[in-house]
């Protein structure tokens, strides 16, 4: 029985323990050109102080050099926070502290509300539509169950969902049937005449799996990706979701089974979001910069600029092409793209002069100036 007593009291011990682990308070500072960029800063070194961070390094070997970065990786997430102080400094940029909830259990953001709107928020509240692809088998009639139970979740758990009536308005053009087929530039096409910054792609079946006895086998089977239409990159991949039910109606176990295939596929997409966006909200996030009447030259010294960061909040920069005067870069930025945009406009390399034209999510667009 005293062992017995032990081991339950050790339990209840390491139960308590990894609660507290798992989430606490923390403060953080950050620094940045404007209030909401020092924010971004804050929140990630609130995570770092509260629940840490490991080392990475990158070692890049060219024939002339040996460049090393050494970054730190945070990985939690900022549940809630307030603003404690904040000033601003002589040459402009702002200093803020903030107090923040911080946890590494991701469950914890999926079911609060406020830790949720939060992430949602630090995202720029990107809009969402939906395309898929649904053959129904059962019915043999054009379905879309599985893409009317996706919408709901997504709208019910708070993402900003555009109407389906304004996507269904482009039904029958070539890039709707394309972006149909998994056309991920066609898609961005549509999602870009939406003002929607994020699709959802994918593909649902609904089939019968035979009688038994009195009842009908619904059986169905989806997949699907979500893409962000700025920058082409995938957030999220769900391979196979499926759903079986049974019911006295054919079409109606057809139809639950298209619902529970789409919960499903739902909720691992949404948990994949969540952990990205999170690790994105402690780290960096990838901004793609598209520089205008570029040449050889502008493109090699802008790179420069980039790597030297020389902007605040860069970690580093590839560069990715130049083809006819259009030269594209990839940085990972500690915060939004508005940031970095703000501070390409302030700050450029010695001997070329980059204005900004336009930003649209991740993606800024610039031009050398004469």
């Amino acid at each position: 029985m005293t062992n017995k007593m032990k081991n339950i009291f050790l339990y209840m011990l390491v139960t308590v323990f990894t609660l507290v682990t798992a989430q606490q308070k923390a403060t953080g500072v950050g620094y940045g050109l404007t209030k909401d960029a020092a924010i971004e800063q804050a929140k990630r070194d609130a995570v770092e102080q509260g629940l840490g961070a490991y080392m990475t390094s990158t070692t890049t070997v060219t024939a002339t050099s040996i460049e090393d970065n050494i970054y730190s990786k945070a990985q939690g997430f900022v549940k809630t926070f307030k603003v404690i102080k904040e000033s601003k400094g002589p040459d402009g940029n702002f200093e803020v502290t903030i107090e923040a909830e911080v946890t590494d259990m991701i469950d914890q953001v999926m079911a609060d509300e406020a830790a949720f709107q939060t992430l949602l928020n630090s995202m720029n509240r990107p809009r969402i539509i939906f395309l898929m692809n649904e053959e129904n088998l059962i019915d043999k009639t054009s379905t879309n169950f599985a893409e009317t139970k996706l919408l709901s979740m997504f709208y019910n758990k708070g993402f900003d969902v555009v109407d389906r009536q304004l996507v269904q308005a482009l039904k029958g053009g070539d890039d709707y049937s394309s972006a149909l087929s998994g056309n991920v530039s066609a898609a961005a096409k549509i999602a870009s005449q939406l003002g929607a910054e994020v699709i959802v792609i994918g593909t649902a079946k609904i089939s019968s799996g035979g009688k038994f006895g009195p009842m009908f086998s619904g059986q169905a089977d989806a997949n699907g990706k979500i893409v962000r239409t700025d920058t082409g990159e995938i957030l999220a991949v769900v391979p196979s979701a499926r759903g079986k039910k049974p019911h006295i109606s054919e079409s109606t176990a057809g139809t639950m089974a298209a619902n529970q295939a789409a919960e499903e596929l739902g909720k691992n997409i949404i948990t994949q979001l969540i952990t990205k966006w999170s690790t994105q909200q402690s780290n960096f996030t990838k901004v793609f910069v598209v520089l205008n009447k570029a040449d050889f030259m502008s493109y090699m010294t802008f790179e420069s600029f980039l790597k030297a960061q020389t902007v605040s909040g860069i970690r580093n920069a590839y560069a990715k092409s130049l083809n006819d005067g259009v030269a594209e870069f990839e940085v990972e930025f500690e915060g939004k793209a508005q940031a970095l945009a703000m501070g390409l406009a302030q700050t450029s390399p010695d001997g070329l002069t980059i204005k900004v034209t336009g930003l649209s999510g991740n993606r800024i667009t610039a031009e050398v100036s004469q």
